[in-house]
């Protein structure tokens, strides 16, 4: 038996199949996004560790990690580097910044951490051969991302996307950078910094993640 439907209704149908076929290409652009921010953080963790293994006059929390880029293993570091800060602007703004929701303390962050991204690769392509500008992409890097921290830790107490686990997660590593500026840019407060973005990209990946799949954050 063939329905016959009235063209209105037959434009009501599609308008609605749309936008369902949007709702599912965002729901799987976001988790794409999100996941990008795993498989950044593995990236740069493998391919530094394979520059470390090749630098023989490289130590860990003795040298600065840019001491890679320009050593046995710079092939490894660098392009980690490059890799690292592209899927972290991608997590920023298809990932953490859609769980985020609106507003302007979630665009905000969405644009600073997007904008960590930029100068991540900037640190990549530029090494510490290439003065100053190994040497501002640095400190651009490193100083955005603490007041990124900052925002994201306000944009998630006010709209509480990722409960208190987000909130606390953020505030805790917003401190941590914090304590970490009396000590200067030596190598340990670096490395620490580093560390510390790494564990918080995990941590934040990790409960955005669950949030998509419907799982309660506590």
């Amino acid at each position: 038996m063939v329905c016959r439907c009235s063209p209105e209704e037959g434009k009501k149908t599609i308008s609605i199949r749309n936008e369902i076929s949007d709702v599912a290409m965002r729901a799987i652009s976001t988790k794409a996004g999100i996941a990008s921010g795993f498989v950044g953080l593995s990236v740069f963790l493998a391919m530094y560790s394979i520059a470390m293994a090749s630098d023989s006059e490289y130590t860990f929390f003795e040298n600065y990690l840019s001491d890679l880029g320009v050593g046995p293993g710079a092939w490894a570091f660098n392009s980690g580097v490059i890799i690292a800060g592209a899927l972290l602007a991608l997590f920023a703004v298809f990932g953490l910044g859609r769980v985020m929701g609106e507003g302007r303390l979630a665009r905000a962050a969405t644009v600073l951490l997007a904008l960590c991204g930029v100068f991540l690769i900037g640190i990549g392509v530029f090494n510490e051969d290439v003065e100053p500008y190994h040497y501002i992409f640095s400190v651009s890097y490193f100083l955005t991302f603490f007041f990124a921290l900052i925002v994201v830790s306000a944009s998630l107490y006010v709209t509480r996307a990722l409960r208190r686990f987000g909130v606390i997660t953020s505030v805790c590593a917003s401190v941590f950078g914090l304590l970490l500026l009396p000590m200067g840019g030596n190598p340990q407060s670096e490395t620490l910094a580093v560390l510390a973005m790494v564990a918080w990209g995990l941590l934040m990946s990790c409960a955005a993640m669950l949030k998509e799949y419907g799982r309660e954050l506590p």
